[in-house]
């Protein structure tokens, strides 16, 4: 201990004191020590386990396989056939009546505004019909299904015939006022098509594969409305054409039912062989169950 020296203010020995224990201080952990808390060791890579494979790894490729089986099924072929001959010639009548309303109505009485009113009345009488006709036939088609047992395919063929009639009774249309009626039963055959053949592939091809299989069928739609279309406008400037000569004055031409009859006479052909693809939708799967019982498998 440092002995006192004469003199020596006591402040001065207290404040080396208190910088001394300051110093001393740093080199000291003053952190109280957890009690209880004992951290793990940590394991070498070796002696981490490791997991078991899982029995069936995931895999990304069932779609191809799912699109190869549906491609090679003739009964998606007719389907998709079916479609394209059915839907085109009815998507002809829905793009184009608004026209046929205007071609039939020189020949009356009509205000350019009551034409356009009755044009809305058309087409909304087939929409709605359409509606209601998707509504009627899945509740049919169920019980058609699973009360009676019978095949659903089967009722694709009086849709089949019903636009078979449709476009004969178009091809036939004299006067403006036929049109409605005409739209009904356009709106039925449209929307009993459109309700079956979805209801249909996630049967055949099972509910699981239905987004890929009805992506593909809708394809058909999407072509026979352009090809009927088309046949529609190649008509129309024919006749168009045809009175233009008759009359002389290209200028003051205008079109009646001679402008659009050739194309749903084309349509009715077109029409008649989508009711042959429906039917061999319904026959196919009965005929490959009949094979397949006469001639069995090896074992």
């Amino acid at each position: 201990q440092k002995p006192e020296v004469a003199g020596e203010p006591r402040s001065g020995r207290r404040r080396m004191t208190v910088a001394q224990a300051r110093d001393s201080s740093e080199d000291v952990d003053l952190t109280p020590p957890v009690s209880g808390v004992v951290e793990p060791a940590a394991e070498s890579p070796a002696a981490q386990p490791t997991r078991p494979a899982p029995a069936h790894p995931p895999t990304h490729a069932p779609a191809p396989s799912v699109l190869r089986t549906f491609a090679s099924d003739p009964v998606a072929w007719a389907l998709l056939l079916g479609l394209i001959c059915f839907s085109g010639p009815g998507m002809a009548f829905v793009n184009n009546c608004g026209t046929m309303v205007r071609a039939l109505a020189h020949n009356t009485q009509m205000t350019a505004e009551q034409t356009g009113r009755y044009r809305d009345r058309v087409v909304a009488t087939q929409s709605f019909f359409s509606f209601a006709s998707r509504l009627t036939t899945g509740y049919l088609s169920d019980v058609w299904r699973t009360r009676l047992r019978m095949p659903r395919a089967a009722l694709l063929v009086p849709v089949g015939l019903l636009m078979v009639y449709a476009q004969a009774a178009a091809a036939q249309v004299r006067v403006a006022s036929e049109l409605q009626p005409l739209a009904v039963v356009v709106g039925v055959a449209m929307g009993a098509g459109f309700t079956l053949a979805p209801t249909i592939t996630a049967e055949t091809w099972g509910a699981e594969n239905f987004g890929l299989c009805w992506g593909v069928v809708t394809l058909g739609p999407a072509i026979g409305g352009h090809v009927c279309n088309l046949v529609f406008g190649a008509s129309w400037d024919e006749g168009l054409a045809k009175i233009a000569a008759r009359m002389g004055v290209a200028k003051d031409a205008v079109c009646d039912n001679e402008c659009f009859a050739p194309a749903f006479m084309v349509g009715g052909r077109i029409a008649w062989l989508g009711l042959f693809f429906f039917v061999a939708v319904l026959c196919l799967p009965r005929a490959k169950s009949l094979w397949a019982r006469m001639h069995p498998a090896a074992p």
